[in-house]
C-alpha cells in the first residue's frame, strides 16, 4: 500500500490559509497513487490556542464536508491528522479517517495530553483507543507526544494493529528523539509506524520535520528532511506476514504473554 506523508509548513492561527494549503498538498498526493494520505496534528491552526475556540473544528461543518468530499473523489483513505474538535461542548485534539467513499470511519482523542502547555488546560483528554481496516490493515493512531507512551502502542499491537498513523507537532530541538522513539515502537510491537510531522515554527519554536515510514524491524524506510515535504512510503504486506516467525518477541505480543490491556 502506498503511503503519502503530508509534512506541511503550517501558519500560526491562520486557519483559511492552512486550510487551502492542505487541499492543494493533498491533491499533489494524490495524483502519485497512494491509496492512504496523512496530515500532520492540529494542521488548521498550529500549536496556536489563543483563539482555538473561535477556529475549532465542529462533525459536519464545512471542512468536515471538505475532507470527506476529497477522499471520496480520489477514492482514498484520508488520515486528515488532528483538529481541534469541539464535541458536546468540550475541546479535543482528535485525529479522524475518512474512507474512501467519503464516510467518517474512524476517529481518536489524544489522550495524553502534554502538559506545560495550554493543551492540557484547554482540551479534555479522550478514553479510547482506534483501530480501523484501511486497505485490509488493522491501523490505529497514537499522536505526538504518545510516543513517549509504550503500553498506548503495545495494547494495540496486542489487538492485531500492525500499522499505527502517528500525526505530530514535534519540535525541532527534540527531532533525536522522534527517530528514536519512532523505531522503538516499531520494533517492539512489529508494526509499522507512519510519523507525520509539521514544518515551520511558531512562536519562534521550530518544528522538526523528519516525518518517516518505518518498518516492523525498525528500519526508516523513507523520511523527510526539515522542510515541507511530501514525502511517499510502502507498506509491504508480505513482508510483515514472515515477521512473527522470525522474531519471538513478535510471537510474544500476538499471543498475549507481554504487556498490559
Amino acid at each position: 500500500m502506498k503511503i503519502g506523508l503530508i509534512q506541511m509548513q503550517v501558519e500560526s492561527g491562520e486557519k483559511e490559509r492552512n486550510i487551502r494549503h492542505a487541499f492543494s498538498l493533498l491533491e499533489e498526493a494524490a495524483r502519485e497513487g497512494c491509496r492512504l494520505l496523512v496530515l500532520p496534528e492540529l494542521w488548521t491552526v498550529g500549536y496556536d490556542f489563543r483563539r482555538i475556540r473561535e477556529q475549532a473544528t465542529r462533525p459536519g461543518d464545512s471542512l468536515m464536508e471538505g475532507l470527506a468530499s476529497f477522499a471520496r473523489w480520489h477514492e482514498v483513505t484520508l488520515a486528515a491528522g488532528t483538529l481541534p474538535l469541539v464535541n458536546e461542548g468540550a475541546l479535543y485534539n482528535t485525529g479522524v479517517v475518512f474512507s474512501p467513499s467519503g464516510r467518517l470511519q474512524a476517529h481518536y482523542s489524544k489522550r495524553h495530553l502534554f502538559y506545560g502547555y495550554l493543551e492540557a488546560e484547554l482540551m479534555r483528554p479522550g478514553k479510547r483507543a482506534m483501530q480501523t481496516d484501511i486497505g485490509g490493515i488493522a491501523s490505529g493512531m497514537a499522536i505526538c507526544y504518545e510516543l513517549y507512551f509504550p503500553d498506548l502502542f503495545r495494547a494495540m499491537a496486542k489487538k492485531g494493529t500492525t500499522l499505527v498513523i502517528v500525526p505530530a507537532s514535534w519540535p525541532l530541538m527534540h527531532v533525536s528523539r522522534w527517530e528514536v522513539l519512532a523505531r522503538a515502537r516499531a520494533i517492539e510491537n512489529g508494526m509499522y509506524i507512519c510519523a507525520v510531522n509539521m514544518a515551520g515554527a511558531y512562536h519562534g519554536v521550530r518544528l522538526g520535520g523528519h516525518s518517516l515510514l518505518a518498518d516492523p524491524e525498525g528500519n526508516v524506510l523513507t523520511e523527510a528532511g526539515a522542510d515541507e515535504e511530501i514525502l511517499y512510503g510502502e507498506y509491504d504486506e508480505e513482508k510483515y506476514k514472515d515477521l512473527g516467525k522470525q522474531m519471538a518477541v513478535i510471537r510474544s505480543v500476538r499471543d498475549g504473554q507481554s504487556g498490559e490491556e
